[in-house]
């Protein structure tokens, strides 16, 4: 029976990625921070635009690895510990990032 437990337990901690109810923005880029399989807490997120000369926008992820930015329609640059380009519209865009090997990767979800 505690083996029961532990495995209840440890299904638990994983990586909940279905994040689509903590989003309260209309438009804009969100998204999912992980490392090591969780939700990497509290990691800086910029957005750079052409039109701005430091950090357009920035956002810290929640406690479980979520971050979410308000952005015009445009063309951007989002950055955590590496950078994609990225485009919005009027509504919102997802990019997750995953550490890993080299830095990590983003991800268009």
């Amino acid at each position: 029976m505690k083996y029961l437990l532990v495995l209840a337990l440890a299904a638990g901690c994983g990586l909940n990625e279905d994040i689509a109810g903590k989003v309260t923005i209309d438009q804009g880029v969100y998204g999912l921070l992980s490392s090591g399989g969780v939700g990497a807490a509290n990691q800086q997120v910029s957005v750079y635009a052409a039109i701005s000369s430091g950090a357009y926008a920035t956002s810290t992820s929640d406690d479980q690895g979520v971050y979410q930015i308000t952005l015009p329609v445009g063309d951007y640059t989002i950055c955590t510990s590496g950078c994609i380009t990225i485009s919005t519209s009027d509504s919102t865009v997802r990019y997750d990032w995953t550490d890993g090997p080299g830095g990590g990767t983003w991800s268009k979800n």
